[in-house]
Parts: structure tokens; C-alpha cells; sequence
């Protein structure tokens, strides 16, 4: 108990400076599972958005892992990694999001205490010898439906669970359909007419357009990997608003005179009312309101300027159904990128932080991958990486893709240049909750 208790204190929340910057939420500092014969490292921040049925941001999926769960067969081992994602799952509830966790049943049934259960977990539970077993089965389902935990299953998957088990309360459609997004959406239609009522886990989807074309009543969350940087198929022309967003990053990443920066805020009216909203918003003067360009820049400062500057750029992207999880997920990207950079001791983490969010450019605002790059005027080693051509900044994309594809052994063997997994694994989540 003092062990599952130590786990679970690193993810308790600290208080929150006062604004007007935006108060950092608590540290999610993974805890790495070991077994008797070596560290196996497992950080609760290999996560994917989770998409609703509305197209919002509705929380995260947080994975193990299939190659690290079979790699596993030391007990203590399985119930740290348990603990583990648990408490990342109760940080990510108490923050208003959802989480989704898959673990095998056996797992949850050994490692997960009443305690550590709270309303908001959606469990999706990996069948193993627990279902050979209808009264162990059934407690379990009884136990974590009483801490208000939702509980799910693949009924198509060996093995099947006990039929007095009942009806799951959400199941997962994941089969190797394919990439046609008419084939996805008659899945759906016959999971939904098999098992009516019982809502609908579309994951690991193909493709961010099928990921939004199956969107709809009977699915409750639908997750993709959105992959490296690709380019539309029609490539547009990028709009004003986004130019002028990019050229402002520009100024403020390679520290240009301050009044460059606000003569460029000053020219954008929309911009510059957005900026004074948000602060006097955030109380930056108790008493008084902000009413020049000059002073907002000055008291928010160039580092929060820039990654407020971001957020508004991103958030010009056309409106699609996907859009809020793109938009979170380009800037998540972009502070992942920047904290490796930093800390690398890296002389232009700035210039990281423009690669991560230019991944995700191309798709949400439907410009070619050279407009994008060109826009930002990013160095050679950032263009070579987003044309997957190698390069010194390649490594960065290769760890992103396996952090977003939960790909734990291959996590471990990018993370080295970066500090280790376990470092990797927390600037991960740290870079989500920046978002």
C-alpha cells in the first residue's frame, strides 16, 4: 500500500502561480516499472486526443502498449505500470477530460484499488485468463462499475468474456478495415445495429479524413495516428491572417527589436484587440485594464508571447470536424520539440519549437509543406525533416511518431540522445498540458 501510495502522490496537482501567465498544472512524472531482471520504462504520457462525436477535444487515450505487455511476466512489474497509468488517468479526469485506458483484466484485477479508481476513467479491459473465470470476471466488472468507472470490451475478441458479464459499456471497432472511409462507416452501421445501444470506440483509425468521416451519433471518441508531415492534395495559398501570425513567430523566435514586434501586433487590429482581451482577461492589472500594445507586450513577455502568438495561429486553420484535437495537437507538438531542445542546451529551441508546429501546418490550414516552411523561414536541418530526408533534426520526428504511436520499445531506443524514455516520456506530458 505505501508503494501504490508513493506512485500515486507524483501525480497529485501543486497550486498554481497567479496570472496573468497561465498556471502550470502539476508534473506528471512517469515512474519507470521494473521487474527483477531489468528497467522496463513506461511513461503514463503516451497518450492520442480522443475526438467526440462533435468533433471536440474530449480527452486522451493513454497506452501500454501490446509489445510491452507481452514482454511483461513479473507481477510487480504489472501493477507499477498499472499505478502508472492509473494516476495519469485521474490527473487527466481531474483536469475535465476523459481518459481511456486499455489494460489486460488480470492486470487491473491484481493492481487497481478502490482508491485509485475515480468517475471519468473509461477502462477498456484486454482479455486474458481473468475471462476463464465468471465469478472473478464479474467482481471485477462489479468493482470498477461502483468507483464509476466505464468498462468496455471487444466482444468479437478471443477471449470472450462471460456471458453473465452482461453488455459492455462501450466497445472498441478497431478490425483492419482498410482506408475507405465508406467501409469504416458500414462498420459502424453494423456494430451499431449487432449491438444497439452500446456506444462506439473508433480507434486506430487511418486517416484524420476517415477519423471525421465516421464521426456520428452511435460513436462516443474516434482516435487516429496522425503521422509525419503530409501534404494536401490540393495545396492552398496560406491566408493573410496565418502570413502575419508567421512572420510575427519569426520576429519573436530569433529575438528581433521590440518595437518591430509591436509595430507588427499594432498592424493586425484584430490581432491586437485579441491580445489586450486576453490579458485584461487574466486580471495582468488588478484594478485597471491594459490599453497599449507596448505595455501587453512588455508584461507578458517574449516567451509567452510567442506560444500566445501560436495559439492564434493555429486556431485561423479552416473549421473542420477534427479541428480543436489538430490544433491542440500541433501545439503540443511544438512544446514537446521545444522542451527536448532545451533541454539538450540546444542554441535555438525556438526554431524546434517552429519545426513541431509546422508538422501539423500542411493539415490544418491545407498548405504545401514548402509554404509552410518557406512562411516561418526555417533552417535547412528543420526543411530536410519535414521532406523525411534525414538530417540532424530528423531524430525529432522519429521520437514524435513513436510517442504517438504508444510504441514503448521504440520510445526506449529514440529516447537515448534526448535523456532517456523516462525524460522523453514527462516533457511528453508536460507539452499536453501547456496546450
Amino acid at each position: 500500500m505505501r508503494v501504490l501510495q508513493a506512485l500515486l502522490q507524483r501525480f497529485r496537482p501543486k497550486p498554481a502561480p497567479p496570472p496573468p501567465t497561465r498556471p502550470p498544472r502539476a508534473p506528471e512524472r512517469p515512474v519507470p516499472a521494473r521487474s527483477c531482471a531489468a528497467a522496463l520504462p513506461f511513461g503514463a504520457g503516451a497518450r492520442r486526443p480522443l475526438v467526440s462525436a462533435q468533433g471536440r477535444l474530449a480527452g486522451f487515450e493513454f497506452h501500454v502498449g501490446a509489445r510491452t505487455i507481452e514482454r511483461l511476466r513479473d507481477n510487480a512489474a504489472s501493477a507499477a505500470i498499472t499505478a502508472n497509468l492509473l494516476g495519469a488517468m485521474r490527473l487527466c479526469v481531474s483536469q475535465g477530460l476523459s481518459a481511456l485506458g486499455e489494460l489486460p483484466a488480470g492486470w487491473l484485477a491484481r493492481g487497481a484499488p478502490d482508491e485509485a479508481l475515480v468517475p471519468g476513467m473509461h477502462l477498456l479491459l484486454r482479455g486474458d485468463e481473468l475471462f476463464s473465470d465468471t465469478d472473478a470476471s464479474c467482481a471485477l466488472l462489479s468493482r470498477l462499475r461502483r468507483a464509476g468507472v466505464r468498462v468496455g470490451w471487444d466482444p468479437l475478441a478471443p477471449p470472450a468474456m462471460p456471458a453473465a458479464a452482461g453488455r459492455p459499456d462501450f466497445m472498441p471497432l478497431r478490425a483492419a478495415i482498410g482506408g475507405d472511409a465508406a467501409a469504416w462507416r458500414q462498420a459502424v452501421g453494423a456494430a451499431a445495429a449487432r449491438w444497439p445501444g452500446v456506444p462506439l470506440l473508433m480507434l486506430e483509425l487511418p486517416s484524420v479524413d476517415v477519423l471525421e468521416a465516421v464521426l456520428g451519433p452511435q460513436v462516443l471518441w474516434a482516435a487516429c495516428s496522425i503521422g509525419a508531415c503530409h501534404e494536401p492534395p490540393q495545396a492552398q495559398a496560406l491566408p493573410p491572417q496565418a502570413r502575419r501570425a508567421l512572420r510575427l513567430l519569426n520576429r519573436l523566435l530569433h529575438d528581433e527589436d521590440h518595437g518591430a514586434v509591436v509595430e507588427d501586433i499594432k498592424s493586425d487590429a484584430a490581432l491586437s484587440l485579441r491580445l489586450l482581451q486576453y490579458l485584461n482577461s487574466a486580471g495582468a492589472l488588478p484594478g485597471r485594464e491594459l490599453d497599449s500594445i507596448e505595455q501587453a507586450v512588455l508584461l507578458l513577455g517574449r516567451d509567452a508571447l510567442y506560444r500566445w502568438v501560436a495559439q492564434m495561429l493555429v486556431r485561423t486553420s479552416p473549421p473542420r470536424p477534427a479541428a480543436q484535437a489538430l490544433q491542440a495537437t500541433a501545439l503540443a507538438r511544438a512544446r514537446l520539440f521545444e522542451l527536448l531542445a532545451r533541454a539538450q542546451g540546444a542554441s535555438n529551441p525556438g526554431a524546434l519549437y517552429l519545426l513541431g508546429l509546422a508538422t501539423m501546418l500542411p493539415l490544418l490550414l491545407q498548405c504545401g509543406i514548402g509554404a509552410a516552411a518557406d512562411a516561418l523561414q526555417l533552417p535547412s536541418a528543420a526543411v530536410q525533416a519535414l521532406h523525411q530526408q534525414g538530417g540532424p533534426w530528423q531524430p525529432y520526428l522519429s521520437l514524435l511518431q513513436a510517442l504517438e504511436a504508444a510504441d514503448l520499445p521504440s520510445i526506449e531506443a529514440l529516447a537515448l540522445p534526448f535523456g532517456g524514455s523516462e525524460h522523453v516520456l514527462a516533457s511528453w506530458a508536460e507539452a499536453w498540458r501547456a496546450v
